[in-house]
């Protein structure tokens, strides 16, 4: 871990991204009730919220507050803001269709084409683990059999890949060297996302800051797995939550308390309030 001075930690910061699954919403899927007042209340932080999921699950969790958010949705596909894709990175039909042969003989294994409109998945059954993954995550979804058949039907931002055993890691440490303009990123116990290359937190929190003219140290970065990575590396101060990846921990700045005890919220209300 990276230690900053007492000066670097209280300069003014002026955009801000959280991750959302493990880190600002507790195991329970919950936003700290304090979130919504906290943003509203300090116009001069703008706050980025960057997720696996896609925007548009993140546009309606956040209804109330949500013109007031930058969105980066499907771990760095997509920037969303008021009504509006700002940027996109996406893949081919082929390039879809080569990650879901990967794990066409694992039968643990539950691929999602996340298209930039909604989710294209098996029909979940009786399997209420994965149909709980897609209720959280995918509030705008369809069916189907063949998913090597859809990969034309939407633009695809990445495939997603849901594992009810909790071991995707040993997966991902399996996997063969990707395409050159692909990649695989571990984002989760359960959750394998294999995306463009050019597509990841770190890239869109980059661009975000770009558009809006705010150096790197003026960028403020929370995470806690390995899909966060990039992104508490184009920070200018970096916190990883305590619950976090330890390859993450390793690299950030400060260590927040745990995404159920609202570490983000702590953290914010300390350096700002």
């Amino acid at each position: 871990m990276r230690k900053v001075t007492e000066e670097k930690k209280r300069r003014e910061i002026k955009l801000i991204a959280t991750d959302m699954d493990g880190t600002l919403v507790n195991d329970q899927k919950e936003v700290p009730a304090s979130f919504d007042n906290w943003v509203l209340s300090h116009p001069d932080q703008q706050m980025v919220i960057a997720s696996g999921r896609p925007y548009y699950t993140n546009e309606e969790l956040f209804s109330k507050i949500k013109d007031h958010l930058i969105f980066i949705g499907d771990n760095g596909g997509v920037i969303y803001q008021q009504g509006k894709v700002l940027a996109k990175s996406g893949l081919t039909s082929e390039e879809a269709a080569f990650y879901l042969d990967l794990f066409k003989d694992d039968p643990i294994a539950s691929p999602i084409l996340c298209g930039l409109k909604e989710g294209i998945s098996h029909d979940p059954k009786d399997d209420k683990l994965f149909l709980k993954q897609l209720d959280t995550y995918y509030i705008k979804r369809r069916y189907a059999e063949d998913l090597a058949k859809e990969v034309d039907s939407d633009e695809i931002i990445k495939v997603s890949v849901y594992f009810g055993d909790r071991d995707a890691e040993s997966r991902f440490k399996k996997l063969p060297p990707m395409p050159a303009d692909m990649d695989a990123v571990l984002a989760g116990p359960e959750w394998i996302d294999f995306v463009n290359k050019e597509a990841n937190k770190g890239t869109a929190l980059t661009k975000i800051a770009e558009m809006k003219g705010i150096p790197k140290d003026e960028v403020l970065a929370f995470g806690d797995y390995l899909n966060d990575y990039t992104m508490l590396e184009a920070a200018g101060l970096s916190y990883a939550m305590v619950n976090g990846h330890p390859d993450l921990k390793a690299i950030a700045d400060e260590i927040a308390p745990s995404n159920n005890e609202e570490g983000v919220m702590q953290v914010l209300r300390h350096l700002f309030d």
